[in-house]
């Protein structure tokens, strides 16, 4: 990776992000992000945009692109700051020719696309022919979320989900790290599930994102206030979104510790469909966006809720419908009569006022209850 080069550096004064600015010839520029650089980008995938092809065409003859934005993973990104704030470049840059497996792509996937995709056609770029970079380095969560959230989205038009798969993309290592055993599944092998707290990746950004949104729905249908509601959370504080994300984190620990023991007791006999119950996206968008529901003002009920259901989990035996689960199936099946509704958007309805009721009743009212009850309300 003989091409790379540092140009410069320059601090976010706002957030006191450093940010490093260098330049690769487009031949190395894999040899730097990897080959796996797509593996946990779920909505950008690669566009069929006719300025694309365009593009393609003006690469092959040379074309300079715009700058490709990088982050570093933030659980390794203070070794990379230390040596920033030395000066010591020339270690700075060793380092970041071993950064494969630690970088990440937040603004640029396409180009890349297209660089590949010319790569695999058999293009031999000119070696002079170069690529601008700017990379951010941040160790800190709490100021990469406001990075990523707010000031991005002054920047170009980007959804509120795309956001937040770029903050899980660059955050997957440290939340992995963070809470004990949990597995970020690619969307490609999400259906080996083999054990407890192995969820695909895009099952935790929409999770968070019904948290914030508290509602496991994106109304097509209101386009105008979908906008509205996201251009709000958008303007929150630093402080609202950093305590959002860190009161999201200590719900999924809670959440994969349930998921621990409805594992155990679902995984034999004819129960054993149920055990990846808590996976399902209906069941964990859900579940969020009735922890949003009601975070701000009983937090205290939701967390005693969780602990009544940890403990009678808890208390089951490995074959026993401890939580009645077969009876939830029999109630979404006749509350979701596809001749109706969309049977996704009722069942995500039924489990959330049902999660809702749940949690506001401190877990007094058993699952199945709130389930039987808010299936009479839907079908009224």
């Amino acid at each position: 990776m003989k091409s790379l080069k540092l140009l410069g550096e320059a601090t976010d004064l706002r957030t006191n992000t450093a940010v490093i600015y260098a330049q690769i010839s487009v031949s190395e520029y894999f040899d730097l992000i990897g080959d796996n650089y797509n593996q946990f980008q779920l909505q950008r995938r690669k566009e069929k945009h006719k300025g694309y092809k365009r593009l393609k065409e003006d690469l092959k003859k040379g074309a300079l692109l715009p700058t490709i934005t990088l982050a570093i993973e933030p659980s390794v990104a203070k070794s990379y700051l230390d040596l920033v704030n030395k000066d010591n470049f020339d270690k700075l840059l060793n380092q970041l020719k071993k950064a494969k497996e630690n970088i990440y792509i937040l603004d640029g996937l396409q180009r890349t696309h297209l660089i590949r995709e010319l790569i695999d056609e058999g293009v031999e770029f000119n070696k002079e022919q170069k690529l601008l970079l700017e990379i951010w380095i941040e160790p800190e969560i709490t100021h990469l979320v406001y990075r990523l959230i707010v000031l991005n989205s002054g920047q170009k038009p980007m959804s509120m989900r795309h956001q937040l798969e770029l903050l899980f993309t660059t955050m997957r290592v440290t939340l992995s790290n963070e809470i004990q055993n949990l597995e970020i599944l690619e969307e490609k092998n999400e259906s080996r599930r083999s054990k407890p707290r192995q969820f695909p990746f895009d099952r935790i950004v929409t999770a968070y994102h019904s948290f914030l949104r508290k509602s496991p729905e994106i109304d097509k249908t209101s386009i105008v206030s979908e906008k509205m509601l996201e251009e709000k959370l958008m303007d929150e504080s630093e402080e609202f979104i950093t305590h959002s994300f860190q009161t999201f984190k200590e719900y999924l620990k809670k959440y994969c510790e349930l998921d621990d023991e409805l594992y155990r007791i679902y995984s034999s006999g004819d129960l054993r469909k149920f055990r990846n119950w808590l996976a399902d996206a209906n069941v964990i968008n859900a579940f969020f966006a009735a922890l949003g529901k009601l975070d701000e003002t009983r937090s205290d009920r939701i967390n005693t809720a969780i602990d009544v259901l940890m403990n009678k989990l808890k208390e089951g035996k490995t074959g026993e419908d401890i939580i009645s689960l077969s009876g939830y199936s029999e109630v979404r099946s006749e509350v979701a009569d596809p001749k109706h509704y969309n049977v996704g958007f009722i069942t995500r309805k039924l489990l959330t006022v049902s999660f809702t009721e749940y949690f506001r009743d401190e877990g007094m009212t058993s699952l199945y209850q709130c389930w039987v009850q808010q299936s009479i309300e839907l079908k009224k």
